[in-house]
């Protein structure tokens, strides 16, 4: 019969057990046998001393007993042959020449480290919602970066290499979807005269202004750019040759129309206009158009010519 009561053979939560002095399993409760990964009657009359780890078998074998038989009072860890360890508070006692084991799982610990996991995790949602925070500012950044490496710094515009990498995209994109795709070269008329005139920071008044004039007549789809100097390229997607002019002409009255201090006149500009032809490359698409602007010019500028 096991000197331990009844009510604790079924108990998970504590863990009885009896084992002689060379360390063999005369009784164990369920908690016990759960702890060892052990079964029922296979456990007993097999070697426990080695799930004792600390202290170990030897060690408690050793100890003095006290007034009532009790050798040991404190924590007492176990281990499994998963190589699993578990601490539990435990009392040992020696019954002649039995060593008499309870234990159970320390509560006040237990609450403690649920405790613990509940900071470590709240923890661990500030430091991921942290690094989301800083992830998005870093991608945030580098949109910036990009953004800024792809726009001309006076007009506010694309640069070349926006262009370059627009024109790539949108020919593609037309081709394979077989919509219109339409560009217009533009080009400040007499703007080497501005500038000796008025002077370069004048100049560059004109040009940003000019840049900010096709932001606003063109759609969010339209891609503007400043080619260099004072000429500027805007790609037209789903733009035909007719609407193409159409919207070049209006925006070229609207700058002839305009006015920028100290000019007391109206600075105006010439336009070349071409429409992507079937199996045409980007370049070609862009050689036509300043083809159509150079006739501009030569029949007087301020003009848009279809090329």
């Amino acid at each position: 019969m096991p000197w331990f009561a009844p009510e604790i053979e079924p108990l998970l939560a504590v863990t009885a057990a009896e084992l002689d002095e060379n360390g063999t399993l005369i009784e164990a409760n369920a908690g016990f046998l759960r702890l060892i990964e052990a079964e029922g009657a296979r456990a007993i009359g097999s070697s426990a001393a080695r799930f004792l780890s600390q202290p170990d078998f030897a060690t408690l074998v050793r100890a003095k007993s006290g007034a009532d038989g009790e050798i040991y009072r404190g924590l007492l860890t176990m281990s499994n042959d998963s190589g699993q360890y578990r601490t539990l508070r435990a009392r040992v006692w020696r019954g002649n020449t039995r060593l008499l084991i309870l234990a159970e799982y320390d509560i006040e610990e237990l609450e403690r480290l649920n405790d613990k996991v509940l900071e470590l995790n709240r923890e661990c949602a500030d430091a991921q919602f942290q690094l989301a925070q800083a992830n998005l500012k870093l991608r945030q950044r580098e949109a910036e970066i990009v953004a800024i490496s792809l726009t001309d710094a006076l007009t506010g515009v694309g640069n070349r290499r926006r262009l370059d990498q627009a024109l790539t995209i949108e020919v593609s994109r037309a081709q394979r979807t077989r919509q219109s795709l339409s560009a217009f070269i533009a080009d400040v008329d007499h703007f080497k005269r501005v500038n000796d005139t008025y002077g370069h920071e004048v100049g560059d008044k004109v040009l940003a202004a000019f840049g900010e004039l096709l932001r606003r007549q063109t759609r969010p789809t339209d891609i503007v750019t400043r080619f260099g100097g004072e000429e500027f390229v805007v790609l037209m997607p789903h733009t035909d040759l007719e609407h193409g002019l159409a919207t070049t002409e209006r925006i070229r009255e609207a700058f002839a129309s305009s006015r920028v201090e100290p000019i007391p006149v109206s600075v105006t500009a010439s336009f070349g206009v071409a429409e992507l032809g079937p199996r045409e490359q980007g370049k070609s698409l862009i050689r036509r158009a300043d083809k159509a602007l150079f006739a501009a010019k030569e029949l007087g500028r301020n003009r848009v010519v279809a090329g």
